[in-house]
């Protein structure tokens, strides 16, 4: 066995030794990264809110509207073989879902932006109000002009209506190159 192979079993050994001795649930910062291989299951618990991201950016003093960060990625018949953009387009999704969920078991009063989620969620609004592209598809619908700030809402959904409910809005943000 190579040094790699021991260190990931040796990393997963201590998780199971960690969940057996103390509670089921994964927490803590040194934990938080489990959760990079496994998806976000909570849609099978239930029906109902979905968390969705939303940017809008400021050029020139005028605020954009607000646009969706996950729109629906096209399916090609290749897809089935090689799918690298909807895979980081899922991924994506998979983190905001993170972010709700830390959110939702945030103590009262406790500062959202300390959390690794917020972090990376930060930095994907960021990729979406500068015109990324998931493959051949923009993050948002629509090609913003160049701006100098940004904001970002997580908002909970439910699938079907218009009606969402704020979970969180950034403060103002500087665009960086």
């Amino acid at each position: 066995m190579d040094l790699t192979a021991v260190l990931i079993l040796a990393y997963f050994a201590l998780l199971f030794i960690t969940l057996l001795w103390s509670s089921k649930v994964i927490q803590g910062p040194w934990l938080f990264f489990l959760r990079a291989f496994f998806p976000n299951w909570k849609f099978f618990h239930a029906v109902g809110h979905v968390p969705h991201l939303y940017v809008r950016g400021q050029a020139a003093g005028e605020w954009t509207g607000w646009y969706q960060v996950y729109p629906r990625l096209p399916r090609r018949w290749h897809h089935l073989f090689h799918n690298p953009a909807v895979n980081l387009a899922l991924s994506h999704q998979n983190l905001v879902d993170h972010f709700a969920s830390d959110l939702n078991a945030l103590p009262d009063g406790a500062d959202a932006s300390q959390l690794p989620t917020y972090r990376l969620v930060t930095r994907l609004a960021h990729q979406a109000i500068q015109g990324d592209r998931w493959g051949d598809t923009p993050m948002i619908a629509v090609t913003l002009p160049r701006v100098e700030r940004f904001q970002f809402e997580l908002r909970m959904e439910l699938p079907a209506s218009t009606r969402s409910e704020l979970m969180l809005q950034s403060p103002v943000l500087a665009v960086w190159d």
